[in-house]
């Protein structure tokens, strides 16, 4: 009976998150395909088959819609290296750029979502602040196994590297929508390198090589 009964009180629960996925998959479609000035309610709610109510009941501004859109689209293609495989980090990035590059309407909304996050209140605000928060994490642990293996300077802050390097890669996003034609995956690492102290420890473990001749 239990079980029964749990079952049955799970299922509007999870026709709601089925819907409310749709809904956020039409909005990141329609992103994808036609720019996120092109939103529209009843558009959405064409593409999920349900009516402007309902999706306005789950998403009641675009703007909630456009968040959706966001987090559905991280879900789908975030950075996820493994921590273990670090030694990679650097292919990754410019691999990762490369095919985020083919969804400039995805980068043009987090950049505009990242400017009208700073008012309080903002739909975006919370999501993104943990957002940055997770990748700050993220790098920081990154840099710490780095300067484990001597590829990261050992006497920077690993949060404070982080940290930079996240605002890097946002200001040379909306550098790169502006202007696209510079390299924005080769730029994306060599802030990493500088800012992680790489080429410093590169430059000493050669210096530190008998078979240099110094």
């Amino acid at each position: 009976m239990t079980t029964t009964a749990s079952a049955g009180s799970r299922g509007p629960y999870a026709r709601s998150v089925e819907r409310r996925r749709s809904i956020a998959q039409a909005v990141l479609d329609t992103v994808v395909e036609k720019g996120h000035e092109n939103v529209t309610t009843a558009e959405i709610a064409r593409r999920a088959g349900t009516s402007e109510a309902t999706a306005l009941y789950h998403y009641p501004t675009k703007e909630h819609l456009l968040v959706a859109a966001l987090e559905l689209s991280d879900e789908q293609t975030a950075l996820r290296p493994s921590i273990a495989e670090h030694r990679a980090v650097l292919h990754d990035l410019r691999e990762f750029v490369a095919t985020t590059a083919e969804r400039t309407n995805i980068m043009r909304l987090h950049t505009v979502l990242l400017g009208r996050a700073g008012s309080p209140g903002h739909p975006a605000r919370e999501f993104l602040i943990r957002r940055n928060q997770e990748a700050i994490a993220y790098f920081a642990r990154l840099v710490r196994h780095r300067q484990q293996e001597d590829l990261a300077h050992p006497g920077l802050d690993p949060v404070e590297v982080a940290r930079q390097f996240i605002a890097a890669w946002d200001g040379l996003q909306a550098q790169w929508l502006l202007d696209p034609s510079f390299d924005f995956g080769d730029h994306l690492v060599q802030a990493f390198r500088r800012l992680s102290g790489q080429n410093w420890m590169e430059t000493r473990t050669a210096l530190l090589d008998p078979s240099c001749g110094l």
